[in-house]
């Protein structure tokens, strides 16, 4: 049974469009409410939680608390009025500032679970954010992330995974959907890579499957071609 609100009827400000709107239901349906051992009763720490968008949910499927890290206050501002609005403010909780300090500065088991969503593609730092899950420990790991193509062989044989690449991009600075390093370098990590490292860390892992969270993919196009990918991940 669905138990998630409609995401079009929140004031979270992305667009009208139904593919928008049908968009954010559907990750929210695959990365929450079928992982919801992950998130009801769990303390939650969202990292580049934006406007709190897919911490929301989380709260709506029963966590105890989120803990929500942000460089751009005015995201932070935003999502405040929306949670005030829904009722929920006081199972948010807001922190303006670099996420790497704020990982660094945490403690081991402070939290159940760790969401990494829409940030592991604008960062230089996908080695580091690893080690500091591996330090951490959390039980679970949800991370989703844009991925780049690996088509890099090194004459491996074709029954194995592909070496793990980091791709390098550039982001605008000065959008708000996109990196915070003023010079704009980023990574996208192969999927490989990911799974690569979730390995090194003792997590064992899962890439979620959207085909069994939703039949429509209206603004899913990403996913569907291979080019955006989800995965939860347990500590062994």
């Amino acid at each position: 049974m669905n138990m998630l609100p409609k995401f079009s009827t929140l004031g979270f400000g992305e667009g009208g469009s139904a593919a928008d709107h049908a968009r954010f239901q559907s990750r929210w349906k695959a990365l929450f409410e079928d992982n919801r051992h992950a998130i009801e009763g769990k303390t939650v720490l969202d990292l580049a939680c934006n406007t709190g968008r897919m911490a929301f949910p989380c709260i709506q499927l029963g966590a105890k608390k989120v803990v929500g890290v942000e460089w751009r206050q005015e995201l932070i501002d935003h999502g405040k009025q929306v949670f005030e609005a829904q009722g929920v403010a006081d199972r948010m909780e807001w922190n303006q500032g670099d996420l790497f300090d704020f990982l660094a500065a945490s403690d081991p088991g402070a939290y159940d679970t760790i969401l990494c969503l829409g940030f592991l593609y604008h960062t230089v730092q996908q080695v580091e954010f690893f080690r500091q899950v591996r330090r951490l420990q959390p039980r679970y790991v949800i991370i989703d992330t844009s991925v780049a193509k690996n088509y890099t062989w090194l004459g491996r044989s074709a029954l194995f995974r592909k070496p793990p690449a980091l791709f390098l991009y550039q982001d605008d600075a000065a959008k708000t959907s996109d990196t915070s390093d003023i010079d704009g370098l980023v990574f996208w990590p192969s999927t490989s890579f990911l799974e690569t490292m979730f390995d090194k860390i003792g997590y064992k892992w899962k890439r979620i499957d959207y085909s069994k969270a939703t039949s429509d993919w209206s603004g899913l196009s990403d996913y569907k071609k291979g080019i955006r990918a989800s995965y939860i991940a347990q500590r062994v």
